[in-house]
């Protein structure tokens, strides 16, 4: 008799899409020949305002302070999904092993977004040669830092925390510091750079996206298969028939907040600027929603 599980196990045809994906997005890349796009752009991001540079440095300052904190605060709280078993489980993950979430790579994006303008706006203050490649870093940094950003805020405020409050658990550990760096401010700051610099954003950059979702679930298997032996997101686990399909809409979701981020930076600031306020205002969530039934045993 033929075993049921081997055969819902839709692993290959998951592993399949992530080649065929990469693979389009690579040419796609290369037929519109995104580096030079990448180039046209590059000037736009460039300023020479003393106070963008302390702005930048100042967000710099608190996405490294995040990710110091992160580092010691100590055990944290993450609800997962083994790879073998397919079963739910909470785990406590300490040091660098907190990385492996999709919000640790947005504050890491945040982070490096700024860490390279910040360099090359120090270079071209004291007129020094900028390679090519860290002003091709910094957009990629930046479209791809701002659409996870936004995607982040809006998953953990409408999906997640209601999820928390619904199942009744003590969430009070969402809104810690380094929490509320990658959940809120990463999207406020560099929403406040999108408007500072009005940057020339090209719908082409949604690639960049797309791409960077790819690589996230790749990372992700390759953790589960050779490092944790779990899934931090349930539905990204590569067995379930609809799974190939769920990896190309994580990326496709970075995609489209891209697409809708690069429309609002064609707009003049006396309507962007009331767009985004009104769009971060309806994604960020600064305070736990307790429910007066919550099960505060699960805290840890």
């Amino acid at each position: 008799m033929t075993d049921a599980n081997a055969e819902s196990d839709y692993t290959p045809y998951t592993i399949l899409t992530i080649f065929v994906v990469t693979a389009l997005i690579v040419f796609f890349a290369y037929s519109i020949d995104l580096i030079s796009h990448l180039d046209d752009s590059a000037s736009s991001f460039q300023s020479s305002s003393s106070l963008v540079l302390v702005w930048r440095i100042s967000c710099l300052l608190v996405g490294l302070c995040a990710i110091v904190y992160m580092l010691k605060c100590g055990p944290g709280n993450m609800r997962v999904m083994s790879l073998r078993d397919s079963e739910e489980l909470i785990l406590h993950p300490d040091g660098i092993s907190k990385f492996v979430t999709f919000s640790s790579w947005t504050l890491l994006s945040n982070v490096a977004y700024f860490l390279s303008s910040i360099i090359y706006h120090v270079l071209g203050k004291y007129e020094f040669s900028t390679p090519n490649l860290l002003l091709q870093l910094q957009i990629v940094t930046f479209c791809t830092g701002i659409a996870m950003a936004f995607m982040t805020a809006t998953i953990v405020r409408h999906i997640i925390l209601p999820d928390e409050v619904r199942i009744g658990r003590n969430h009070d550990h969402m809104f810690l510091f380094h929490e509320q760096i990658m959940h809120n401010f990463a999207a406020i700051f560099l929403a406040v750079e999108l408007i500072l610099l009005q940057p020339e954003l090209k719908p082409e950059f949604a690639i960049i996206g797309l791409f960077i979702g790819i690589i996230y679930v790749a990372f992700s298997y390759l953790f589960a298969y050779f490092g944790g032996g779990y899934i931090v997101y349930s539905f990204l686990h590569p067995k379930p028939k609809i799974a190939p399909i769920l990896v190309f809409v994580l990326a496709g979701m970075i995609s489209l907040f891209y697409t809708g981020l690069w429309f609002v930076s064609t707009l003049e600031n006396v309507l962007a600027i009331p767009i985004l306020i009104l769009w971060i205002s309806v994604i960020v969530q600064f305070r736990a929603t307790h429910n007066e039934l919550a099960n505060e045993t699960t805290a840890s």
